[in-house]
């Protein structure tokens, strides 16, 4: 096991080269996460461009050298009122390098946990440790980087990256997916053939781009072949590497960007399901909005599902505080009303930027009402 993990690390710095991102970035061109960040890990227009570029294009100085892997520490606390449950333990540790392989235009991006907990059924913490967040290469098919093929393990969803989110939790218009009914393996082969909007999985897109220059304006689409499995180091049993070249099925969308707004849509079709959803994001000065409603059909049972949220920039990038309901019309479901704010302090000499970072969340809601609380350490 000792073994496997050094390699996984030792290949991550052969291959991270000309590294752009947070806190790397800061530390690269010594600046700082404003830059690119409302707030990390919240983009601006500048740090939305140059992650649709594909790492293209950062006009900010003269790189230095630097680490070029960030790293990621969490400790997380919740209390779940409803349950009469309190639990703290450490969230992750993570370890992540994106950039551009040397000599090539081809990016890649690699989020791996070593550390990762979370609270099982059984009110006991559950390990997953050793599993890809992110593993992935994409490579421009086109000039102008107009289409690119992304091959690996990502999110299907683009309009919204929710890696990117201030909250504690996912929108439940993303998050929550169309499951599969039956079917031959075990139980967690099984569970990972369920399809999410924003849900990891091994899979190939194909998409297409029609920026204007250096500005995200304009319009995208994607195709994408999500696959069954996880890409894992194996460390922890509910972490195994699992993976099943059939794909789930189709997942399409097309949306229009205008900066840090955007209104499309997504669908997804499958054998025995499908779901499709309007997505609509806008920025006005220091408010922050996001909408999403969507139809999704399994098994033959069909309900709505939707998320409408809000941020407000306190101190750009320090404190932000946000609200969100998240409902669906299944019956015995109720809405869900999340209080959350975050607060980011970042620190050190320009060569060694780092931050801390503090997340609370509160839920408010019939049978399922939580506190969570999140504290980082981002390097």
């Amino acid at each position: 096991m000792l073994l496997t993990r050094v390699l996984v690390i030792a290949v991550l710095l052969l291959v991270a080269n000309d590294v752009f991102a947070t806190p790397q970035l800061a530390r690269q061109y010594r600046v700082d996460c404003s830059h690119c960040h409302v707030a990390p890990p919240r983009l601006n227009a500048r740090g939305l461009a140059f992650l649709i570029s594909g790492y293209e294009g950062a006009e900010i100085g003269t790189p230095q050298p630097t680490v070029p892997i960030a790293l990621w520490n969490t400790f997380d606390l919740e209390r779940r009122h409803t349950a009469d449950l309190t639990k703290g333990f450490p969230g992750r540790v993570e370890l992540i390098s994106v950039g551009t392989l040397p000599r090539t235009r081809i990016a890649y991006f690699a989020e791996w946990r070593a550390v990762s907990y979370g609270i099982g059924g059984n009110r006991r913490l559950l390990s997953r440790a050793g599993r890809f967040e992110d593993l992935f290469v994409r490579v421009p098919v086109s000039r102008g980087n107009t289409a690119a093929l992304t091959v690996g393990q990502f999110r299907a969803l683009t309009q919204v990256d929710v890696s990117l989110r201030l909250s504690v939790s996912e929108p439940l218009a993303f998050s929550s997916g169309v499951p599969t009914v039956g079917g031959v393996g075990s139980a967690r082969l099984r569970s990972l053939r369920a399809f999410s909007p924003s849900g990891r999985q091994p899979g190939v897109r194909l998409e297409y781009q029609r920026a204007a220059g250096s500005s995200p304006d304009g319009w995208y689409g994607t195709v994408t072949l999500p696959l069954t499995g996880e890409l894992t180091v194996p460390i922890a049993e509910a972490a195994s590497f699992e993976f099943e070249a059939r794909p789930k099925g189709v997942f399409g969308e097309a949306y229009r960007r205008w900066g840090l707004s955007s209104l499309g849509g997504h669908v997804f079709l499958g054998d025995d399901r499908r779901l499709g959803s309007v997505v609509v994001t806008h920025d006005v000065q220091r408010l922050s909005l996001i909408g999403s409603v969507g139809r999704f059909n399994a098994a033959g049972a069909t309900d709505t599902r939707f998320s409408i949220g809000g941020e407000y920039t306190i101190h750009q990038p320090t404190l932000i505080a946000g609200v969100r309901v998240d409902d669906r019309t299944t019956a015995g479901q109720t809405t869900a009303v999340l209080i959350y704010g975050n607060v980011h302090v970042p620190f050190g000499p320009a060569a060694f930027r780092q931050a801390l970072r503090l997340q609370v969340e509160q839920r408010v809601q019939r049978r399922n009402h939580v506190t969570a609380i999140a504290l980082s350490h981002v390097f």
